[in-house]
């Protein structure tokens, strides 16, 4: 289903910075390269980590790990599997930008990259480390990244673990490719434009749903709102939370996103993505609350289905 490709396709990509972020990594979604990237994640329920396999080219990253092969880029999003070829498509609208409340520094005097050849770019927010980029000099491209929680610890790492510039081809093996399927645009009934300090920069038709897709220019996330029967891609299994005082949420974590699955008294919403945990707290502030259909609500669908 269409929430479980989306999970998987975000969290495979891990956390690296728009190429627009600063003006000399503008080249970095040009670049071509094969590497083998490391990601560790250290959430609420300990460490996971994977290694995956990257190629890059014609503006199109291809990512092979544990959970299958991806190929992401020009709003297209393609899975290869055993069975086959799974083909989307969807048209962003909105120009990106960066959110006024981050401060950039280009190799800060006090950091010393391990990596001789990169440069480092550094974003704090509110004077407090917030990530931490090493980028290859010759293409721009994120080497190593570390991204941090609001109390300063370490909640993200990834290095590239092997990383060769030049010629790759992202769309080996794809040559049968299908027809795509296209994601048109809709609108959520009750997803905000504004969650936390991150706007909604684009929305989605998808199976049963809709896909709201949010931003700040540095971290992003996707909240679907499907039917209240939805199991959410089987996140309705995952371990029953409580985030910032409110209980009813169900939450996993992959080594680049954490997922977060709960019902509300009408719908069920799935959000993904790869914002650290302070900021996913003041998120889900702002979207509908979980929550239990009424005695006469509950008797109806009983009744009726």
């Amino acid at each position: 289903m269409i929430l479980a490709v989306a999970l998987t396709a975000i969290s495979l990509l891990g956390t690296a910075p728009h190429a627009d972020l600063v003006d000399d990594m503008g080249q970095a979604g040009d670049a071509e390269f094969t590497a083998r990237q490391l990601v560790v994640c250290w959430g609420d329920d300990g460490a996971v980590a994977r290694v995956s396999d990257i190629e890059q080219s014609d503006g199109m990253t291809r990512v092979a790990g544990p959970d299958g092969t991806f190929v992401i880029g020009d709003g297209k999003m393609i899975e290869q599997y055993a069975g086959g070829i799974r083909y989307l498509e969807m048209s962003p609208t909105s120009a990106w930008r960066l959110w006024d409340g981050y401060q950039m520094t280009t190799d800060p005097p006090d950091v010393a990259s391990v990596l001789s050849s990169g440069r480092t770019v550094e974003v704090t927010e509110g004077g407090r480390i917030r990530a931490r980029f090493v980028l290859d000099e010759q293409t721009g491209t994120p080497l190593s990244t570390q991204v941090y929680d609001g109390d300063g610890s370490l909640y993200r790492y990834s290095v590239m673990m092997e990383f060769r510039p030049g010629d790759a081809d992202a769309m080996s093996d794809m040559d049968d490719m299908p027809d795509p399927e296209y994601r048109a645009a809709a609108s959520a009934i009750d997803v905000p434009s504004v969650a936390g300090h991150y706007w909604a920069a684009d929305s989605y038709a998808a199976p049963g749903g809709v896909q709201v897709f949010f931003t700040d220019g540095l971290f992003r996330f996707s909240v679907f709102e499907v039917s209240r029967k939805s199991d959410g891609g089987g996140l309705s299994d995952a371990p029953d939370v409580e985030i910032a005082g409110q209980s009813g949420y169900h939450r996993t974590y992959t080594p680049g996103a954490v997922s977060v699955f709960w019902r509300t008294a009408d719908r069920a919403y799935v959000l993904v993505g790869d914002l650290p945990p302070d900021h996913l707290e003041a998120v889900l502030q702002d979207l509908p609350e979980p929550g239990r259909p009424n005695i006469l609500k509950r008797a109806w669908r009983w009744a009726f289905g």
